[in-house]
């Protein structure tokens, strides 16, 4: 039994903001210096401000980013930027997405996910995932000092039985009487989110959700943190169970059945190593069990890297550039079973260096061969992980087997924005004495 709950999210008052394109922000947590400044120029009010608050020069302690957040949130709840849903609603999200000549539509459902199970365990898929220890700590910050979840986690929710209606049918039948709240990106990406509060539809979502089951695909690092945070609140005395507002955090589960849902890689770049192809195979041969077979240093040499290792969906595969263009597959099948396993042992063994000095480079759109020059830069070496079924444009369907893949192998594209919807724990909104703003 799916526990999924509707609540009164607080959204953008567009008679204040304008267009809802300008106010969402970027989902994950890969987020490059020209994105964030951008993002700030685009609007006062974007959600970048919340959910990645840059460090100033005069800023008193780590923590500097992430107060500066909860005084935005509290001075845009304060004035009426954002407005506060009265009754408790479902938030119903459909994407339309172009895509060589045709739209793709993605159903999504935005709600509230207990952060623990109903005997007061916690969740296993969410603590079990790789993520970024920095990344946690991160979000572990941000959340403690905005007690708020401004950016959803995703779910991937596969239907237990045959029923005459799926979600995504339910979801198509109840919003048809209602209007929504329409955001068109530039790149033509349109998002359509409906506000669903009749009592009777809540009912209905909620009986069809009990039949569903959920796999955590992208936000472990999210819903770590959110645990923390829980385990804190509950080590210093605060009782309650699904009710206490740190409880449940905001997540969007997405359909499986038809879903139309692309995957992009994650590329992380290691800064130090000056390997070239050659320099990078020579090293390999000299580490037991581990595989290096060259692809190619043509402009689409990374598409066909990644088409191979999603034809090896037997076996663990990353891709791996060097700065002179070359890209090439790592395998090591005698001792690597899972992804984690040999992005670890790529890591140590052979460019000598811990995982945990990765920097993610963000990969904003699908590939193609007229587009995906990405080469390395000198002195670092690029790693692309797995897309199973990469196909020509390097981009997969949903795969086989999602538990084993992370939020640092894979991205959703396009992905569920921040800012559509946001979940406080509190409905103060009172300014904080010492507050930067």
């Amino acid at each position: 039994m799916v526990q999924f709950l509707p609540f009164c999210g607080w959204r953008y008052d567009l008679s204040q903001v304008g267009a809802l394109a300008d106010g969402i922000g970027p989902a994950g947590s890969a987020l490059m210096p020209c994105q964030q400044d951008e993002l700030y120029r685009l609007h006062p009010c974007n959600a970048v401000r919340l959910t990645h608050n840059r460090p100033e020069p005069d800023d008193a302690g780590i923590m500097a980013p992430a107060r500066r957040a909860d005084d935005f949130f509290r001075l845009w709840r304060r004035e009426g930027i954002l407005i506060r849903d009265h009754a408790a609603a479902w938030y119903a999200l459909q994407t339309l997405t172009p895509w060589k000549g045709e739209t793709a539509a993605r159903w999504g459902l935005l709600g509230l996910l207990p952060l623990e199970n109903p005997l007061g365990q916690p969740h296993n898929a969410a603590a079990t995932q790789p993520s970024s220890p920095q990344e946690i700590a991160r979000l572990l910050q941000l959340q403690t000092t905005c007690r708020a979840d401004f950016a959803p986690v995703c779910l991937f929710a596969e239907d237990s039985m045959a029923a005459d209606e799926s979600l995504e049918e339910l979801l198509q039948r109840l919003t048809r009487p209602i209007t929504p709240t329409e955001c068109w990106l530039d790149s033509g990406i349109r998002h359509r989110l409906w506000t669903v509060t009749e009592p009777a539809a809540i009912a209905a979502i909620a009986q069809r959700l009990d039949h569903l089951h959920l796999s955590l695909f992208d936000g472990a690092a999210a819903f770590q943190a959110s645990a923390k945070l829980l385990s804190t609140l509950r080590s210093a005395g605060e009782s309650g169970g699904v009710e206490h507002p740190a409880a449940r955090r905001l997540a969007c589960l997405l359909p499986a059945e038809n879903l139309p849902a692309c995957f992009l890689p994650r590329i992380h770049r290691f800064d130090g190593p000056a390997f070239t192809g050659p320099q990078l195979r020579s090293a390999a041969e000299h580490i037991p069990g581990l595989l290096c077979q060259f692809v190619g240093n043509e402009s689409f040499a990374l598409i066909d890297a990644l088409e191979l290792a999603g034809l090896n969906s037997d076996q663990p595969c990353l891709a791996i550039g060097t700065s002179d263009g070359e890209w090439q597959l790592l395998s090591a099948p005698a001792r690597c079973r899972t992804l984690q396993q040999l992005r670890d042992l790529t890591a140590t063994e052979l460019l000598k260096m811990p995982w945990s000095t990765a920097v993610e480079q963000p990969v904003s759109a699908p590939l193609q061969p007229e587009n995906a020059t990405i080469r390395a830069a000198a002195g670092c070496v690029l790693l692309a992980t797995q897309v199973s079924t990469a196909g020509e444009t390097g981009i997969s369907g949903l795969p086989c087997a999602i538990p084993q893949y992370s939020e640092l192998d894979l991205q959703l594209w396009p992905p569920v924005p921040s800012g559509l919807v946001f979940s406080a724990h509190s409905d103060r909104v009172d300014s904080v004495p010492g507050s930067s703003l």
